[in-house]
């Protein structure tokens, strides 16, 4: 396919989004019936595990991520109601929606599931090093810096949902452009009609600007970048990145955490990959 075709592609779903002709993708039920429960007064552990033991491969999942180190119990919890207690009703939500986010997509096709593989693998690396620095950095609450990070690749699976509906077999050239081109602008529209907090929306906003920070000590869009910059180093040979010390977020983490046992490598994370990897293992 030619470039020309490629922008004129490129075009035509954009204009789709601007003009609200795109079927974008709808919370899934289970997620939407679990922030519904929370936000109620009255929510109890008992109210959302009867939501969430209705759904088997969830309550698997549930399980196996409290499990992990991100929640560091001596004993881990083998009941979903001891899952609830252990994560709290806003990590759970969180859980529920990334086990959510997985299953937006339907796929058959073997090429559009290698590009899902690639979206997915990208968003739990992402999210697991976020996870780590937010537990380094102390910055509270965890869930929250995980829900940001796991909808930042919102836009790239509506990305594929969309070419999925115009062909049974996506071409990656062209979903690989297309998400580098729209993915944000579209991302925010299913954010914003799943009504996710703003300061979410402005993470995927804003992830990838280097040099822009929300505040002086280190904070959600730090980790993020930090985290995003970490996912393309550990994922993608001979990157084009800019050099870590010139990174806002690098400014603002403590001085006694800015060792660099290689180039653009904190000892922060290549000391403390047997830990990382552990957290990717739990979110897959």
């Amino acid at each position: 396919m030619t470039d020309i075709n490629l922008q004129v592609l490129f075009q035509e779903v954009l204009d789709r989004v601007l003009q609200e002709d795109f079927r974008l993708p709808s919370m899934p039920d289970v997620a939407m019936k679990v922030r519904s429960a929370i936000s109620k007064d009255n929510a109890t552990c008992n109210s959302l595990t009867e939501i969430i033991a209705k759904d088997p491969a969830l309550t698997a999942y549930l399980i196996q991520a409290a499990s992990s180190p991100v929640y560091r119990r001596a004993v881990p919890p083998k009941t979903l109601a001891e899952v609830v207690g252990v994560l709290g009703f806003s990590a759970t939500s969180s859980l529920v929606m990334v086990h959510s986010t997985r299953n937006m997509v339907e796929i058959k096709d073997a090429t559009a599931k290698k590009l899902f593989q690639h979206t997915w693998d990208r968003l739990v690396v992402k999210t697991s090093v976020a996870s780590f620095l937010a537990q380094k950095f102390k910055y509270f609450p965890v869930d929250e810096v995980q829900m940001a990070m796991l909808l930042t690749e919102v836009g790239s699976l509506s990305v594929l949902s969309a070419m999925l509906e115009a062909s049974d077999s996506p071409d990656a050239d062209i979903y690989f452009q297309m998400c580098r081109e729209y993915s944000k602008r579209i991302g925010v529209a299913v954010l914003t009609k799943w009504e996710v907090d703003q300061t979410i929306i402005n993470v995927l906003n804003d992830c990838g600007q280097w040099d822009k920070s929300w505040e002086d000590n280190p904070g959600l869009l730090d980790i993020a970048n930090l985290a995003l910059y970490y996912t393309v180093l550990l994922t993608i040979e001979n990157p084009s990145l800019p050099e870590l010390e010139s990174l806002s977020a690098y400014q603002r983490i403590p001085e006694e955490i800015r060792v660099c046992s290689k180039p653009n490598w904190l000892e922060l994370i290549t000391d403390n990959d047997e830990e990382i990897q552990a957290i990717i293992g739990a979110f897959k």
